[in-house]
């Protein structure tokens, strides 16, 4: 057997989301503060594959979850509770391994409670390469776009960034997805697990980290400002504006889009930024009819938002290549 380890899996992988390699509890592992980041890859010439994940949340919550699926097939997931998860796979097998669940309790910024991966391992003959790239979009978002609440109202276990609406579009329209997404997030309201608004978490994987894009992709799509609804719109105005700006800095030259929270949120003010910053403009009134707790889309009101959404990405993407 061939352990691949995490400085192997940077190079030999593509990963998708804000990874970096930290020690944790004696072992050094690729670490992510984001739900639904990806590690994706080709795997030849082994019958199986064996995943080591650390058990990384706060002990007292219910444990973080992971995913895998085989050649675009159905999600496997399990928790950390179960360290080591082995799969029997095709001589020939595409591999997605995601960051599926944590909990609000969890210190992904202050106490490294993120999750982590520690390694893979595969039969001695077997060969991993990065998979052809795809069309890249960068998604910065709240707990809606990292896949909360999707399957129910239990912590982690329930969440699906596999199948939230960003999973679907991603699946739909075959592109490679970078999400920044902190649960509870907004441009005013710091996050869940010490994470602070968004000015702060775009530069920053955690307190220690500093971050900043390596590719460029395609499009950046934001989809923030529900959970500013609490503050008033003079304040969430110009916090707005000034996080669009930071972000049109951050990803020089690439377009943008603006979207409109599924509750409305902000609506106006959200069109009107667009128009001032002179970025795409997406509204979404009556995309979703089905959530979990009346904000959270559920399986059934990702999909609705999916089938909305994918046309309108589909057309940006085309008229960039143009």
């Amino acid at each position: 057997m061939k352990e691949i380890l995490p400085d192997q899996l940077k190079a030999q992988t593509l990963l998708l989301g804000r990874w970096t390699t930290k020690q944790l509890h004696g072992k050094r592992v690729l670490y992510t503060t984001n739900l639904g980041s990806l590690i994706k890859f080709h795997l030849q010439n082994s019958p199986f594959l064996e995943i080591e994940v650390l058990d990384n949340g706060n002990p007292q919550m219910p444990p973080q979850y992971w995913a895998v699926r085989v050649n675009h097939g159905n999600w496997q997931r399990w928790s950390t509770r179960d360290a080591f998860f082995e799969l029997q796979v095709p001589n020939n097998a595409e591999i997605e391994i995601i960051t599926a669940g944590n909990t609000d309790l969890d210190d992904v910024w202050l106490g490294n409670q993120g999750l982590a991966i520690a390694s893979v391992t595969i039969a001695d003959q077997a060969v991993i390469t990065p998979p052809k790239s795809q069309k890249r979009v960068t998604v910065i978002g709240d707990s809606i776009t990292a896949g909360c609440w999707v399957n129910g109202k239990r912590p982690s276990s329930d969440y699906r960034p596999e199948s939230c609406y960003i999973g679907l579009v991603s699946d739909a329209l075959r592109i490679d997805v970078e999400r920044i997404a902190y649960s509870a997030g907004g441009v005013l309201r710091s996050a869940v697990g010490n994470v602070p608004p968004a000015a702060q978490f775009l530069s920053r994987l955690d307190a220690q980290t500093p971050w900043q894009p390596s590719i460029m992709p395609e499009l950046v799509l934001i989809n923030l400002g529900v959970n500013d609804r609490h503050f008033a719109s003079q304040q969430f105005q110009k916090a707005y504006l000034a996080f669009v700006k930071q972000v049109q800095s951050t990803y020089p030259n690439v377009p943008l889009a603006l979207m409109v929270p599924f509750a409305q949120t902000y609506a106006d003010i959200i069109e009107e930024t667009a128009l001032e910053c002179h970025t795409k403009f997406i509204p979404t009134k009556n995309w979703c009819q089905s959530f979990t707790d009346g904000l959270h889309p559920d399986l059934k009101g990702s999909l609705q938002i999916a089938q909305h959404l994918t046309p309108v990405l589909a057309t940006l993407l085309n008229k960039n290549q143009q």
